[in-house]
């Protein structure tokens, strides 16, 4: 018998009178690691729901069909007893924090099940050596950053021993280097313990070539079901949903699709590297204008917190204007800490900053808001509106701006951001990509800002969506407007920057042009990079590697066809 049974269902919210997933049958054996893709909002958190009974004992609404989990009749079972088989880490950490301190939080599912007190210590120090997180025992939860709160959550559930484990973009806020631990915890706890995990993920280069089966989604439907390389060659025409290496290799025309960059390397013969070491790169390099405009700099700039944690130690930043600048680094670095003291809304313990020439405060911000843009980490500490179309028309009123002209600005916006569908919803109704590019689009309202600050604008968004916040973005920078982000997200850091920094311990350990910094890691780089920097250094950008593809194809003839 499948663990998972789940047949002819169909999913209606409350108050809903269109259904989030329509007609679902699907059956999961034991021991199968399941990705789950898609585009967002196309169902998939809806059917992760339906394997440990929120839905419909916690969400309500209206179910039809059947749903089996471990031999039990879903909808007919307790949350209690499902708990007992299935675990699941929820796309928003903080939605599911119920302690105060890291090993609380760990050890609170023990608890509740009744194990003893020996077997709960055991556990929870088992969890925490595994995941990373020992320095973190006496934590207080909410100082801890997304990221750290993300491995806090997968340890508390991993530590139940649980026989179904899903996950529902588990790496969306973390580093590169933790993803892959974390990953890697999931996949040696699927391959000794035989636990099914069932996943959902957007950042496919990171876990496609893990999983064991691919199920991808479309407007609440499974339109595929199979092997990973089966879903590689189904994906032909939808190269959106493919890791970047197996996209690059599709847009080229290439009739293999590897799906590792280990598999890819193996494509490129020795007579075809000799001829792409001859090819020079497309690449237009600009060179930088002293003369530019300083819209935002930090000066040895410290920040200690309060319980004496330094998150900031001598920070030096120069923003000019025009420029499109992310800083990345391991979760806790203090990139968002960076954030918050150049806007003003932490004061620097030492060291000075400037904005827009001026030392920042949370009183000036106020008259900064027709010039600055800025995405918080948690889209929910945005939206207060009833609607989406209200969420943007509160922001255009905000600014300023007349009732008659801004009807019109904000349809433009809405269907510029994918979200024309959606006015008449209400935000927190949405997915977490979508509400993402909603806070996006209220942030690039017209007139376009001088400075756009974001913090982890990517989380939880499909690849459709990123291109669409890309092409804003680059848009808005040839009319002048400067981007700083923070992020996890390698591929997006490099399609968008034209300069990078990594912090490290609270400071930056590397700074430059973006090839520079992005290019030659094990993690910090994106897999154009790992694929051909020892042909070319310091090609990062999709569109140079499937230039380079798409040549070296025409070299070999008919072999690469």
């Amino acid at each position: 018998m499948a663990l998972v049974e789940i047949e002819n269902v169909s999913y209606w919210y409350p108050r809903q009178e269109k259904p989030a997933i329509r007609d679902i049958n699907l059956e999961i054996e034991e021991g199968e690691f399941v990705l789950l893709t898609g585009p967002t909002g196309c169902g998939k958190t809806t059917l992760m729901r339906l394997t440990n009974g929120l839905i419909p004992h916690f969400h309500g609404g209206r179910i039809r069909g059947r749903v089996r989990i471990c031999g039990m009749e879903a909808p007919a079972a307790t949350t209690r007893q499902l708990s007992r088989c299935v675990c699941m880490v929820f796309q928003n950490p903080e939605e599911q924090l119920v302690s105060t301190t890291v090993e609380k939080e760990v050890s609170f599912g023990l608890e509740n099940a009744g194990l003893p007190e020996t077997l709960i210590r055991k556990r929870v120090e088992e969890m925490m050596a595994g995941m990373g997180i020992s320095r973190l025992r006496r934590s207080f939860i909410p100082e801890l950053s997304a990221g750290e709160a993300q491995k806090v959550l997968l340890a508390a559930v991993l530590a139940l021993h649980p026989r179904i484990l899903v996950l529902d973009e588990p790496t969306s806020q973390l580093d590169p280097l933790s993803a892959e631990e974390l990953l890697t915890v999931v996949r040696r706890v699927h391959e000794e313990s035989g636990t099914t995990v069932i996943m959902s993920e957007h950042r496919l280069e990171r876990c496609f070539h893990h999983a064991t089966r691919v199920v991808h989604m479309e407007r609440g439907e499974v339109v595929f079901d199979g092997t990973p390389a089966e879903a590689a060659n189904w994906w032909g025409g939808r190269r959106s949903f493919l890791p970047p290496v197996s996209r690059m290799f599709a847009c080229a025309g290439w009739k293999k699709i590897p799906l590792t960059v280990n598999e890819a390397r193996r494509l490129l013969p020795d007579a075809g590297s000799a001829c792409l070491r001859r090819w020079e790169s497309c690449r237009e390099v600009v060179a930088g204008d002293d003369g530019r405009e300083v819209v935002a700099a930090a000066r040895s700039l410290w920040h200690v917190y309060p319980a004496g944690i330094e998150a900031l130690r001598g920070v030096d930043l120069r923003l000019e204007k025009g420029e499109r600048m992310v800083v990345m680094g391991e979760n806790g670095a203090g990139k968002s800490t960076l954030l918050r003291c150049l806007l003003g809304l932490l004061p620097p313990t030492r060291g000075k900053v400037c904005l827009f020439g001026l030392m920042p405060s949370e009183e000036r911000l106020p008259g900064l808001a027709s010039r600055l843009a800025y995405c918080p980490q948690n889209p929910n500490t945005y939206l207060v509106s009833p609607t989406v179309r209200e969420e943007l028309m509160r922001t255009m009123r905000l600014r300023g701006c007349q009732v008659a002209g801004a009807e019109a600005t904000v349809r433009e916006q809405l269907d510029a951001f994918g979200l024309g569908e959606m006015a008449e919803r209400n935000p927190r109704d949405l997915s977490c990509g979508e509400k993402e590019r909603l806070v996006l689009a209220c942030a690039l309202l017209p007139p376009v800002p001088e400075l756009v600050i974001l913090d982890e604008p990517t989380r939880g968004m499909d690849y459709p969506g990123k291109e669409r916040v890309l092409e804003v973005l680059r848009g808005h920078g040839s009319e002048g407007c400067t981007v700083l982000a923070v992020t996890h997200d390698v591929e997006f850091a490099a399609a968008l920057a034209d300069r990078a920094s990594i912090l490290g311990g609270g400071m930056a350990v590397a700074s430059g042009r973006a090839e520079e910094i992005l290019g030659g890691s094990l993690f910090f780089s994106p897999q154009v990079n790992r694929l051909l920097d020892g042909f070319f250094p310091g090609v990062i950008r999709e569109e140079e590697g499937i230039a380079i593809l798409r040549r070296m194809r025409e070299e070999r003839g008919a072999d690469a066809e």
